[in-house]
């Protein structure tokens, strides 16, 4: 409990607005840095309500899809059974990122070791409207990884 109350006191000015029920807008959170990392601490942390770092996660997707930090993140999220939410915040909003960090993002789901997470990402995946992203899962056995 202490290491919770702890990442809730470093938590500045997004905790405040992630936790309201109805949520708040991503894009008063800030641009710079600070944001950035403050969101990512929100997504990976553990902390409450559990919709937090799921909020978290979409508010860095909408407003720093084209920083590497961010990407690399993604990539991680996509592939870690243990980060499903946010892998699937990710999935979910993959045309919010380039071209090719969103094949890059695909191929790391791909590449995942949990065949049911992989179905439901590449399901997600297949929605992009973006054919490079498409590409990258169509054929692909959700069980078995890539080709």
């Amino acid at each position: 409990m202490w290491f919770v109350m702890m990442g809730l006191a470093a938590a500045g000015g997004a905790y405040d607005v992630l936790k309201l029920r109805d949520g708040g807008d991503c894009a008063a959170l800030g641009t710079g840095p600070e944001a950035r990392d403050e969101l990512i601490a929100l997504a990976e942390g553990d902390v409450g309500p559990p919709y937090v770092p799921i909020r978290a996660a979409e508010c860095l997707v909408q407003g720093f899809a084209a920083d590497a930090t961010v990407v690399e993140h993604a990539r991680t999220w996509v592939a870690d059974p243990e980060k499903a939410g946010l892998g699937i915040i990710v999935a979910g909003e993959i045309d919010a990122f380039s071209v090719e960090d969103g094949v890059s993002i695909a191929r790391a789901a791909v590449a995942g070791t949990d065949p049911k997470m992989r179905e439901r990402l590449i399901r997600r995946f297949m929605r992009s409207e973006r054919i490079e992203v498409r590409k990258v899962v169509e054929g692909v056995d959700a069980g078995g990884g890539g080709r």
